[in-house]
């Protein structure tokens, strides 16, 4: 007595019997759908790193928010005596920049912390051995928390003594109070003779922190200045703190000719800085740096009326922003072709389902079953292969994400992965009626239908459109479709030559194997043109499997070489030392160092109104000693242009005419075109050299350079230096070199090399980023590439196995099947291996012209194309031995066909 089964139950042994090809689409699913959700996630964590990687390297001084002053602020009258009150002498001051932080747009006021503010009066000689001691005497309200007195006590407010002298008392450092020789409780008298200003040491201290960022902004209170170059006198200069309130004693030594000055920073909080506010951060700091803040009324007194705040900080957030953008640049460009090749692989695998089901499809249409029916059950597998894995492989990145990193996707991060797990159903939907039939392969014919040639054309148009549109709009920020579109509109168009080119050398070799003796070459070409699962889509995966290796090796190389010749200009010399400010007196120490061969000094960056035929423009000047830059430069890049450097500097350091001779960025001479009257802060100035690319200063990219000669007449005074630069001798050690400029310029001071700059930005996030993302597209596109390979051999099994077995009982040896395998992939794949090559040699052309790669390397000018040998190799050849090791794979169970077994297989077709 037979059993009725139920319909539930066929349908489960149908799903069940024959699911090879099922859990091929399900394993590639459940990896694209990965990959899908993972991308968006990794992106965001890799701008965020780049970021955190950026301003944590900072300085303070390039980290906060900072402005300087040749004044004081508004001092109270000292007549008849001094006041007591630290408040009394600097309560308005420090309300007014609290103000301007509390003003500040948002997050500033949470990025921000409250200001300091140290106000100096350097240089004052010490009446008893003026000629070798010197003080400069320093006032910072709540100085005491950066400090710890190890001898003494902490200095009073200055009083009025019994004779009608003024008795400040004063702190010193350890190293300090030794190099001045000078005692706990002695006096010191400063200025002349007839000027009452007696100096008592009360204590001496020790940083509370030595690393605290407050000691960066005053970098000479911990250890004094000493000159001694041998020629004369060694001349010690140190700092000492006073009472807060004893600033107000200052203008007795201003009197002198003395020139007071005042530092204010904003302590920046760089944790508060994310991914999600930095653009936020960025407008927030160009508006506060943009203008002059009041700080006071002239009503009130003399001192600060006004500070210019600047944040170089800006700069490295703008530069991490601009590093992210470029970064999902180059990937959607890389990425492009990958997914084309992604979804044709996909249906490559639901071809292949579709195989395995076509025999139980035919019976079942035979048997009366619908169109309907037949979408329905494979619309079910399809959401097995397809949904299941998709919402697996998305949940698990989910999980994994918010469980390691805290972090998690957007709703629209999920789409892709939603997308992937959909492409099974619709597309087993759609071959759902032709399941009986097998589809005829026009796409070799040599004369081609009209409508494939409308085809061709059409996307030949495509190409060329989003290529035209893509090099007249130039760089880009972000992506957009134009960019993501053209490289696989390219690929595309590489993969309808190769389709139309390859058979004709396979015709010529056809009728030659025609009449040769052997089987295995006329069978193999006669099948490498008819065989109907060789087609688009293993000739699309290795075109573009190809190019994205030869292409990752070339971004790579030029990153490489980019990176290498921006951080020798960055440097400028050999040596750059920043971090402090520098008197001629320590740069004559600098050169006098064993293994120097030349020093120079480059000011910090003075804020100028840069005046264009009546246009007026804020921009930065650079005060330097131009034969000094010049012979410290040599024949690298660096600050001056190439023919300043040729002339030793003679055209800057030399007047032209009534105006001053001037060097000028890039942006600043893009800006200033072909206009003839030039102004710097009044002063005519005329353009002598212009320098593209990074320099020594840092990110500016809008500046002026002008000659110290000038200095006083341009801008009122001569800066102090912020950034020094050192020449070596052949064979000099660098690191015994930095020992020696830490002990004249201070322990604080950074110190790079040239090859320190190119391995920081090369371990940085951002390069390792691209670097990885390049290598990993690589990957992907080789596993795909093998992945059709293999599909495109198990379609053609049961043909190829049948043909085989025929052989075999004429007698054919068993490398017939081999022979057979590799003339059904050998030709499409040797010509698109060449296409890919090329068509990858070209794309690096694209992406330099629509993606900006300068960000990677700091430099302003975009990296040249290049071609590293070692690099390709192991991109190519790592792509090329990945696929062809996973076909080896295949070919070898392909040998295993037993001809028995498949000479009782029906007739092909």
């Amino acid at each position: 007595m037979s059993r009725r089964v139920s319909t539930r139950a066929l349908v489960a042994h149908h799903l069940r019997s024959r699911a090879g090809g099922g859990a091929i689409v399900a394993s590639l699913v459940l990896v694209l759908s990965l990959v899908a959700t993972a991308a968006p996630i990794a992106l965001g964590l890799l701008g965020d790193a780049a970021l955190r990687d950026r301003l944590d390297s900072l300085p303070a001084t390039g980290r906060d928010v900072a402005a300087d002053s040749p004044f004081f602020p508004v001092m109270p009258e000292t007549d008849p005596f001094p006041p007591t009150d630290a408040d009394d002498v600097w309560v308005d001051f420090l309300v007014a920049l609290e103000g301007i932080r509390r003003g500040a747009d948002e997050p500033l006021p949470d990025v921000l912390g409250e200001a300091r503010a140290v106000a100096s009066v350097p240089g004052a000689r010490i009446l008893e051995d003026p000629a070798t001691q010197a003080l400069t005497m320093a006032f910072s309200p709540g100085y005491e928390s950066e400090i710890r007195m190890v001898e003494g006590a902490a200095p009073g407010p200055a009083v009025v003594a019994d004779d009608g002298s003024l008795r400040v008392e004063v702190v010193l450092s350890r190293e300090t109070a030794q190099e001045l020789e000078w005692q706990v409780g002695d006096e010191r008298h400063l200025g002349s003779d007839p000027l009452p200003y007696v100096v008592v040491l009360s204590g001496v201290f020790e940083p509370a922190d030595a690393s605290s960022p407050f000691w960066q902004h005053v970098p000479s209170v911990l250890q004094p200045s000493i000159s001694d170059d041998g020629n004369r006198a060694r001349e010690v200069t140190g700092t000492a703190f006073a009472h807060p309130a004893s600033a107000a004693t200052a203008a007795m030594l201003t009197s002198l000719g003395l020139r007071p000055a005042t530092v204010v920073w904003y302590p920046t909080d760089v944790d508060e800085i994310d991914a999600d506010n930095a653009e936020k951060t960025v407008a927030a700091l160009n508006k506060l740096t943009s203008v002059s803040h009041t700080i006071a009324s002239s009503a009130e007194g003399v001192g600060i009326l006004s500070l210019k705040f600047d944040a170089d900080i800006t700069g490295e957030i703008e530069l991490a922003l601009a590093q992210q953008s470029s970064t999902a640049g180059v990937i959607a460009m890389l990425i492009a072709g990958p997914i084309g090749v992604a979804a044709a692989v996909l249906a490559l695998g639901c071809r292949l389902i579709l195989e395995s089901r076509r025999s139980a499809m035919r019976l079942m249409s035979a048997r009366g079953a619908s169109v309907g029916q037949l979408r329905r059950l494979l619309g079910i597998e399809g959401a097995i292969t397809g949904l299941v894995p998709a919402i697996v492989g998305a949940s698990a990145v989910v999980l994994a994400a918010a469980l390691l990193f805290g972090a998690a996707p957007p709703a629209a991060g999920l789409v892709p992965a939603l997308l992937v797990g959909l492409a099974p159903v619709v597309i087993l939907a759609i071959l759902a009626p032709s399941a009986g039939e097998r589809p005829l392969r026009a796409d070799l014919s040599r004369r081609g239908s009209r409508l494939r040639l409308v085809v061709e054309g059409v996307l030949v148009g495509f190409a060329a459109l989003a290529l035209v549109l893509l090099f007249v709009r130039g760089y880009t920020a972000g992506v957009d479709l134009l960019l993501a579109a053209t490289p696989l509109l390219l690929s595309l168009v590489a993969c309808l030559v190769t389709l139309r080119l390859y058979p004709l050398p396979l015709t010529a070799v056809l009728s030659r194997a025609r009449a040769g003796a052997g089987a295995d070459a006329f069978l193999g070409a006669a099948r490498a043109l008819r065989e109907p699962s060789i087609g688009l889509t293993p000739v699309l995966a290795l075109v573009v499997g190809v190019s994205v290796a030869v292409s990752s090796g070339i971004l790579l190389s030029a990153l490489q070489t980019g990176v290498a010749d921006a951080s020798r200009a960055q440097i400028g010399a050999d040596v750059r030392v920043t971090g402090g400010s520098f008197t001629r007196d320590q740069l004559g120490r600098v050169a006098d160092v064993d293994g120097v061969v030349g020093v120079a000094g480059i000011s910090g960056a003075e804020p100028a109104t840069l005046d264009i035929d009546g246009v007026k423009r804020a921009t930065s000047v650079f005060v330097v000693e131009a034969s000094e830059l010049a012979a410290v430069q040599g024949d690298g890049p660096g600050m001056l242009p190439a023919e300043l450097v040729a002339d030793a500097g003679a055209s800057l350091g030399s007047g032209a005419g009534a105006a001053v001779p001037v060097v000028v960025s890039g942006a600043t001479a893009d800006a200033i075109g072909g206009a003839d009257d030039l102004r710097v802060d009044g002063a005519d100035v005329a353009v002598v050299g212009v320098t593209r690319g990074p320099v020594p200063t840092g990110v500016r990219e809008n500046w002026v350079v002008i000659d110290s000669a000038y200095a006083e007449s341009t801008l009122g005074r001569d800066p102090t230096d912020r950034t020094v630069l050192v020449a070596l001798d052949e064979g000099a050690a660098p690191g015994d070199v930095a020992d020696d400029l830490r002990t004249i310029l201070g322990s604080a001071v950074r110190i790079d090399t040239s090859d320190e700059i190119a391995d920081a930005i090369e371990s940085g996030p951002a390069v390792q980023g691209v670097r990885g993302a390049l290598l990993l597209a690589t990957a992907v596109t080789a596993l795909l590439s093998a992945l059709a390979l293999a599909m495109t051999l198990t379609l053609a099994a049961a043909p190829r196995a049948r043909v085989l077995a025929l052989l075999r009982t004429l007698g054919a040896p068993p490398r017939s099947a081999t022979s057979l395998a590799l003339w059904e992939i050998g030709p499409p794949a040797v010509a698109a291996v060449v296409a890919g090559t090329v068509f990858g040699a070209l794309v690096p052309l694209v992406v330099l012209a629509a993606v900006d790669l300068r960000p990677f390397t700091g430099s302003s000018v975009q990296p040249g194309y290049g071609i590293d040998p070692a690099i390709l190799l192991i991109t190519l050849g790592g792509f090329l031995a990945l696929a062809a090791l996973l076909t080896a794979a295949v070919l070898l169970v392909s040998r295993r066909a037993r001809a028995a077994g498949a000479l009782r297989t029906v007739e092909e077709g």
